[in-house]
């Protein structure tokens, strides 16, 4: 089991959300509150670029 759990904490698509997150936390003074708003917003903006994607994808051309 401890051979496993440091085999997984050497991926990077686990090791860079874990850093991104505690340098959020460090930077908003560990407030829980902005924090979650940092990640909604991202989350948001991820989701809006996602779907203009898919709409540039399926019409051709890209909405601005």
């Amino acid at each position: 089991m401890k051979s496993f759990i440091e085999r997984q904490l050497f991926q990077p698509a686990l090791v860079l959300p874990m850093v991104d997150l505690m340098q959020m936390m460090v930077s908003t003074d560990f407030n829980l509150s902005q924090v979650g708003l940092i990640v909604a917003t991202r989350s948001a903006r991820a989701a809006l670029q996602r779907s203009r994607k898919l709409l540039c994808a399926a019409h051709g051309e890209c909405v601005h």
